[in-house]
């Protein structure tokens, strides 16, 4: 059996642990959240070791007189050492470990964990990937779909009092949607005030009597009317078929292949001297 050397599992002196709060993606906690992670240990002990990294290899200065930095398990560090007084933690030692892979194990084990709520998740993705990253590489390496990583950076574009909304679980991810199509933030701010209000008074948010008319995503069977509508009128061609893309009938590789083949024959049809010029 081969041993996993960045994986030594040990019992070590809290004291050598370096504790971050702002390396932790999800910052600091409640102590009534901690006080009951530390009721639950006490019972039925530590489910899981925390994972640690030796202070070697942190780069940014961290202070002096510790032998690790906490990578992961920041709210059970802080229930054992708060409440129990632990003076030794069962750890996990990764070894060679960038602050960038570090920042990325701490963010995807509170992801598994669903520790974090949406805006969280989202300030995190701005820290781990730099504006110009696209979609797809981040989505990859996060092993998520593009909307999931889109969604959440869309978020951090609207003006903080919708951020704090969504945080809440006051707003959710839709509704994130349907404010990005407003163009001031004050709108954006309005909207989302008429949205909340409208949740608390039972309606659903496409009733809420909203500053701008909002359309939400439409379902699956919509699309199917609006496609039977556009054949019964005669209309063919691209929309069409747009929209069975969009209700997942057609691949992305058959909507590019309808699309070439009208560009195609939109270039065809131009008149020979202006072919030649839009080559020129």
């Amino acid at each position: 059996m081969e041993r996993l050397e960045q994986y030594d599992a040990f019992s070590l002196p809290i004291a050598d642990i370096y504790y971050d709060a702002e390396f932790n993606c999800r910052g600091e906690f409640t102590l009534q959240s901690v006080e009951e992670l530390a009721e639950n240990i006490q019972q039925n002990g530590l489910q899981l070791p925390v994972v640690v990294q030796p202070i070697s290899d942190v780069a940014d200065n961290p202070p002096a007189g510790y032998r690790w930095r906490l990578v992961a398990g920041h709210r059970r560090f802080k229930a054992v050492t708060t409440f129990l007084k632990w003076t030794d933690i069962p750890a996990t030692v990764r070894h060679g470990l960038t602050e960038r892979e570090a920042l990325l194990f701490n963010f995807n084990e509170n992801l598994e964990r669903k520790d974090l709520n949406i805006l969280e998740e989202a300030q995190v993705l701005a820290r781990l990937f730099p504006e110009g990253t696209s979609l797809r590489k981040a989505a990859k390496e996060l092993k998520r779909d593009t909307r999931w990583v889109h969604a959440r950076l869309r978020l951090l574009k609207l003006p903080e009092p919708v951020q704090i909304k969504v945080a809440a679980g006051t707003l959710s991810l839709v509704d994130v949607e349907v404010l990005s199509q407003l163009e001031e933030p004050e709108e954006q701010i309005q909207g989302a005030e008429e949205i909340a209000e409208a949740k608390e008074r039972g309606e659903r948010p496409s009733e809420a009597n909203l500053s701008r008319e909002f359309h939400y995503r439409k379902s699956k069977s919509q699309i199917n009317k609006m496609i039977a509508r556009l054949l019964e009128c005669g209309i063919e061609g691209l929309a069409p078929r747009a929209l069975s893309w969009a209700a997942g009938y057609i691949g992305d590789d058959e909507l590019e292949q309808d699309i070439s083949q009208h560009l195609d024959k939109q270039t065809s049809s131009f008149p020979a001297d202006q072919v030649r010029d839009n080559h020129d």
